[in-house]
């Protein structure tokens, strides 16, 4: 006969497995989360609205899913297991996608260099395709220079600057200005520095210290971006990234 655990408490037990399920599926509704936990809705509901004032989780506002918050990802890097973030990244790329049609890439840096985590590549014709798991030099791309302007321990005296392009930066001076103007405005414009003809916007994923930890980008061809369009994109990536980092 299995021995009863005088210490568990059923309500916590419940709260864990519906978080659970959330960060495996991604975005759910109520209905969906209850259906994978075999719970009745009513306490689904109270157990994500309690998971929402903690801030670990988001409610989409138009379709009233929910999402887990970069919070999660904040408990899980202080242990051995990482919690996989780009779970719960991959539901807000799906979001900039459905808005924009343009790839949509979600990186993390490593020494020197970004890796490509996840992306949704574009259907149109004209298009490039760095795959999941690329490596790319961080100081000529938006993504990298989005991560480094909010990592402290960045020393660019000591990177060694390459020409990938006519435009590609090529001094510490130049980074530094660049790095600079990203913390004032939230995101960077990155063109033709790293792929001739390519234009990449991307706004960094900070955590509760104001530190990156990942970012997110919308690259296009030149031939089909405009002003208009880059406003557009810009903020389609701050929205999600002020969703994502729901955490107070």
């Amino acid at each position: 006969m299995e021995q009863k655990n005088d210490y568990s408490i059923t309500a916590l037990v419940n709260a864990m497995k519906v978080l659970e399920q959330l960060i495996e599926n991604g975005e759910m509704s109520i209905g969906e989360l209850a259906d994978s936990s075999g719970m009745v809705k009513s306490t689904v509901h109270r157990i994500m609205g309690t998971f929402k004032q903690m801030g670990y989780v988001y409610q989409n506002k138009v379709n009233g899913k929910y999402l887990a918050t970069l919070k999660i990802f904040e408990l899980g890097t202080k242990i051995a297991g990482r919690i996989p973030l780009n779970k719960i990244i991959r539901p807000y790329l799906e979001e900039i996608f459905e808005s924009c049609h343009e790839t949509v890439n979600f990186a993390i840096v490593d020494k020197d260099d970004i890796v490509f985590v996840d992306k949704i590549v574009t259907a149109e014709p004209l298009r490039i395709e760095l795959e999941v798991g690329r490596r790319v030099t961080a100081y000529c791309t938006a993504l990298g220079k989005a991560i480094l302007s909010f990592t402290d321990d960045v020393d660019v005296s000591k990177i060694v600057f390459k020409k990938m392009t006519e435009k590609t930066v090529d001094s510490p001076e130049k980074l530094l200005e660049q790095m600079e103007s990203i913390r004032k405005n939230g995101y960077i414009i990155e063109r033709e520095e790293f792929i001739d003809g390519l234009t990449c916007m991307a706004v960094p994923i900070k955590n509760r210290n104001n530190k990156a930890v990942a970012a997110i980008s919308i690259a296009v061809p030149n031939a089909r971006l405009n002003a208009e369009k880059e406003r557009e994109f810009i903020n389609l990536l701050k929205n999600a990234v002020s969703n994502i980092g729901k955490v107070n």
